[in-house]
């Protein structure tokens, strides 16, 4: 990886990437190769029309498999495993008792629209409110909806609540620490991204405690250190980082430190486009969010195209189908790329559509702009490790 310094002494580190379909754990190594990885579906439950869940407990015991079958599989000395890192699909809401560890309700996905009429009547009496402080839209797709709706459906005491990756750290780590991280925490329609704080007007208009809430730290951070039960040994989490801003580290760290405006495009389960700016501002069609970056947090626009993972295995037996396809989503993506307030100077594509090349193809012919691809297509996995390598070496300095 362009900038990740060498390093005489080869050192792993371990990443754990929780997605909507399915759990990834990794061991890189200090080049950020990659020494192995395994992967677990999980399952996904549709109670009602609009309704979304997952199983809490069922994401926590597939994580620790994943993680023990990756770290088995790459045959590293646990010694030499320095820290390990998380990614996850943001939005998602758990809300858990503190005394028991339990959680009082299923996950709510990102996908779950259960709070549309709710987050509609609120968008037109306080949106413009809402979008200033978190650069978000009122919407179902967030966080804080969801959580009201927990709050108001289930009686209970001494709760807490967490985008998956505090339950994890919660369940994962010693003492269960309630920690998060600033770009999952930025998803939640609660945090005041300017101010890098959770607030307390926002938390009135969406009727959630604050004492609820976890610690925000910024993504390079200690989170806590591993239970020996979970990996068979105790391992510091030193990097938590929502997936999409993940990649997106990724794709800054790829480029020369002087380069601004970062552009990249994400092909994956959805067709994301982050372009990173210098200060807050709001532009229609997309959302302003956290990214890390070499300095600490960052701003960045992100749009949204549409789902396409799904779309894509039904054409698998078509390749003239699956062409026309992936055109239309270039298509869409040079759309978004033509509002975006810098005009890119290069592309940088990840996600498990581009493995082929025909897309990163197509979107050249189309966009007239440069490509270049990740090292790996799991950018969400590579931009965590290298998060915590660089924690490691700022560390160590």
């Amino acid at each position: 990886m362009k900038n990740q310094k060498k390093s005489s002494k080869i050192c792993f580190v371990v990443v754990l990437d929780v997605g909507t379909t399915g759990i990834k754990a990794f061991v890189f190594d200090n080049q950020c190769q990659v020494k192995a990885k395994a992967y677990k579906k999980i399952n996904k439950a549709r109670p009602k029309k609009g309704w979304v869940e997952q199983d809490p407990l069922e994401i926590l015991r597939v994580s620790r498999f994943v993680l023990r079958k990756a770290i088995k599989d790459s045959g590293v000395d646990p010694k030499k495993i320095l820290g390990m890192g998380i990614t996850n699909q943001r939005e998602a809401t758990v809300v858990w008792n503190r005394k028991t560890g339990k959680p009082v309700y299923p996950v709510i996905g990102w996908e779950d629209d259960r709070t549309r009429a709710f987050c509609n009547k609120l968008k037109k009496s306080h949106g413009d409110f809402v979008r200033e402080r978190t650069g978000l839209p009122v919407d179902p797709y967030f966080s804080a909806g969801k959580i009201r709706w927990i709050l108001q459906n289930v009686s209970n005491e001494d709760l807490a609540f967490g985008t998956l990756d505090s339950w994890l750290i919660w369940n994962l780590c010693e003492d269960n620490p309630h920690f998060t991280d600033e770009t999952n925490a930025a998803r939640t329609l609660l945090f005041d991204i300017c101010k890098r704080k959770w607030s307390d007007e926002l938390l009135a208009l969406f009727e959630v405690q604050k004492e609820i809430l976890p610690c925000v730290l910024p993504s390079r951070s200690f989170f806590g250190k591993t239970r020996k039960e979970v990996l068979g040994f105790g391992c510091l989490v030193l990097a938590v980082c929502g997936d999409q801003q993940a990649s997106a580290y990724a794709a800054i760290r790829s480029q020369p430190a002087s380069c601004a405006n970062v552009t990249k495009v994400t092909y994956g389960t959805g067709v994301f486009v982050v372009q990173i700016i210098s200060h807050f501002i709001l532009l229609k069609d997309f959302f302003t969010t956290l990214v890390p970056t070499r300095k600490g947090s960052g701003f960045a626009l992100e749009g949204k195209i549409e789902k396409s993972g799904e779309t894509v295995t039904r054409f698998l037996s078509d390749q003239t189908k699956l062409l026309a396809y992936f055109e239309s989503l270039a298509k869409n993506v040079d759309r978004l790329i033509d509002k975006l307030p810098v005009r890119p100077h290069k592309l940088v594509l990840d996600g498990g559509i581009t493995r082929s090349g025909e897309v990163a193809e197509i979107q050249l012919k189309i966009s007239k702009i440069p490509i270049q691809t990740l090292p790996i297509y799991d950018g969400t996995a590579l931009g965590t490790a290298i998060l915590v390598l660089d924690y490691l070496t700022k560390s160590s300095k």
